[in-house]
């Protein structure tokens, strides 16, 4: 496993403790007194508290009552948007909309100890093109509100505009995806082209549905990758990674996905240098012969993070074109002690400029 700087010790000793239900190495004072920090912004304080709860430990008190205070908050925070999902799904049931529940709001009841352990920010369904007119107009009598149409800019977005409102101070954000996947990437997920017929599961008791497994990894993987303004990977999304594919090992078609979605097993491979494959997964972790890649748990920041005015062409030009090796082995497939020289020279620069011209063009 790579080594991590001081300030990532902590994200390293959570990601573990959500995947493996162990940690290591030990902590200093000054990693116990960030950890709430971390574990809040990476969308894991609930689950770091019930592991605290359930380990011996040497946490200091009032890193434990940070995190059950985080815990009590999302408990109520989780109680509100499941009420605001259910509400939202019985209107789409009486307008015969077919939903998809996606990311946190199905991970939440399928793959974590208790649904709350996984907090859910904005709450994401994948309907039919046709009907997410529909579906926009119905959350707007449910008290949503937001814009009504697409902005002139990001006009063919995978998503309408966030529709949004309070319940019990609590923010509700619903966004309404007639594709899982975002416009920058080459994939499409949507209810016209699963690889799989959606499955069921039970929100709060009640049959709902979500994406098949492969489609699932699909997802998972790809919003994995995707820019974050400070370029470190979301450690939410790599424990929801890890923790689907162990839970539902024995359900996926392996070899399925290894032949025709083969980026997820790279991803996973790559993923091992920022937390420990699973056993279940080991089958996936690079040989020890490959080289660690540059900026383990990096990835591109966002476009309009890149390109400001206020920045050297030069500097742009250098983010824009040599990203992390690490992202751009996992993002573009290249397995571990594979040369990334051609994808550095083509297929990347290739990309960026696809990219450019869409936002030119307001797509």
């Amino acid at each position: 496993m790579a080594a991590h700087s001081t300030d990532q010790i902590s994200l390293t000793w959570i990601a573990h403790a959500a995947v493996h239900g162990s940690a290591s190495p030990c902590l200093t004072p000054g990693d116990w007194e960030r950890l709430p920090y971390d574990a809040e912004a990476g969308h894991l304080a609930p689950l770091l508290d019930a592991w605290l709860s359930e380990h011996d430990h040497d946490a200091p008190d009032q890193v434990v009552r940070q995190l059950k205070a985080l815990r009590l908050r999302h408990l109520a925070w989780h109680r509100a948007r499941t009420g605001a999902l259910l509400e939202v799904l019985d209107a789409f049931e009486r307008l015969s909309i077919e939903a998809i529940v996606l990311k946190g709001a199905t991970l939440a009841w399928t793959i974590y100890p208790s649904p709350y352990l996984r907090p859910m920010s904005d709450l994401d369904l994948l309907v039919p093109a046709a009907a997410a007119g529909t579906a926009q107009a119905a959350l707007r009598h449910l008290g949503f509100s937001g814009e009504v149409a697409f902005r002139p800019f990001g006009r063919n977005a995978h998503h309408h505009p966030i529709a949004s409102r309070v319940d019990a101070g609590c923010a509700i954000n619903v966004e309404v995806h007639v594709d899982a996947l975002s416009r920058d990437t080459r994939a499409s997920i949507a209810l016209d082209n699963l690889s799989e017929p959606p499955r069921r599961f039970l929100l709060d008791g009640t049959p709902r549905l979500a994406l098949g497994h492969i489609d699932m990894l699909r997802h998972l993987t790809h919003h994995l990758l995707e820019p974050t303004p400070d370029s470190d990977i979301r450690l939410i999304g790599a424990v929801d990674l890890l923790r689907f594919a162990r839970a539902f090992h024995e359900e996926i078609d392996w070899p399925r996905l290894e032949t025709e979605f083969p980026f997820v097993v790279t991803a996973l491979g790559c993923l091992h240098h920022v937390v420990p494959l699973p056993d279940e997964l080991r089958r996936f972790i690079p040989s020890t012969n490959c080289a660690v890649p540059r900026h383990v748990g990096k990835t591109m920041r966002p476009l309009r993070w890149i390109v400001r005015r206020e920045r050297r062409i030069a500097d742009v030009a250098a983010e824009l074109l040599r990203p992390p090796d690490w992202w751009m082995h996992a993002y573009y497939n290249v397995p571990m002690g594979h040369s990334l020289k051609k994808t550095q020279l083509v297929r990347h620069p290739w990309r960026v400029a696809q990219w450019l011209c869409l936002r030119i063009a307001g797509w």
